[in-house]
């Protein structure tokens, strides 16, 4: 009896350690392996090849482009002689006069659009604003009343050099060619160009001599080269040579007397020192180069 009550109980001990274990053993993991229409899309999206960008002139374009540069037109803006420069209530002086511009910072806004990979249209609106400077030469002077001959004077004097300001604006719309992508290919960084159009010029100058501005045709070309940085960002460098003939007009007032109450207008003189009021201006041929450097956004 002994025996047998031994064997049942090591059974019993050994079933109930073999459940123990069982409830003790961690939870098998469960794999679905899915072959199907939605996996296979899946891998291919994943595979799909990425797009790489290709630096290019894109037919269809646009860019807004502003470039900063330094106008070089140190030109003469008028230039009359023996003409007066200064007024008293006992005498009229006059001289040679000359009024000259001066170089100046140019900025240049521009919007473009390419036609083709080898051609472009542009709008241009440029702006200086720069300092005049005036000179006298051969001094005289003359009274007005009385004996009227002249008096040649060993020095200028006091007087206004008419140093002020000039503002200019310049605005075209010109043809842009790309020489290098005449066979329709407009992939590559660099771009050279040739440019070349016809616009309008507009002065305005600060001075007594003048006072409304002047208007004239402007015709302008250049050359320059773009770099395509990035799919927004093109940079831009260029020289341009612009052209154009300017008239002024005559003030109507030169100078005022006796709290305004005599009005001088702009005289010339004769050798005898006769005067009578200046009718026009002689036309004047402005030239010069512009060279820029700036930035586009393309979209």
């Amino acid at each position: 009896m002994a025996k047998q009550f031994v064997f049942f109980c090591s059974v019993a001990i050994l079933l109930i350690s073999g459940l123990a274990s069982a409830q003790n053993q961690p939870e098998e993991k469960v794999f679905n392996l899915v072959v199907g229409e939605s996996v296979t899309e899946e891998v291919a999206e994943d595979s799909a090849p990425v797009e790489v960008y290709i630096p290019a002139i894109e037919p269809g374009s646009w860019d807004l482009t502003l470039t900063l540069g330094y106008f070089l037109m140190e030109k003469r803006l008028l230039q009359y002689d023996k003409i007066v420069y200064k007024t008293t209530n006992e005498h009229l002086y006059y001289g040679d006069v000359e009024l000259v511009s001066q170089s100046a910072f140019n900025p240049i806004l521009r919007l473009g659009y390419h036609l083709t990979a080898w051609l472009g249209l542009e709008t241009q609106l440029g702006m200086t604003l720069s300092e005049m400077r005036g000179s006298i030469a051969n001094p005289h002077r003359v009274a007005p009343i009385g004996d009227n001959a002249p008096e040649e004077l060993e020095s200028i004097g006091v007087y206004d050099p008419q140093n002020r300001s000039t503002l200019v604006f310049l605005g075209n719309l010109n043809g842009v060619l790309y020489p290098f992508n005449l066979d329709g290919d407009g992939r590559g960084r660099f771009h050279p160009y040739i440019t070349g159009g016809l616009g309008y010029a507009y002065y305005n100058l600060d001075t007594d001599y003048i006072d409304d501005p002047a208007t004239s045709i402007n015709i302008n070309a250049g050359l320059g080269v773009n770099f395509i940085a990035d799919k927004l960002i093109t940079l831009r460098g260029e020289i341009l040579y612009h052209r154009h003939t300017i008239e002024f007009e005559p003030a109507a007032v030169f100078d005022s007397r006796d709290d305004g109450t005599v009005l001088i207008p702009v005289y010339r003189f004769d050798d005898f020192g006769n005067y009578r009021r200046v009718e026009s201006y002689r036309k004047t041929t402005m030239s010069g180069l512009t060279w820029q450097v700036g930035f586009a956004v393309n979209f």
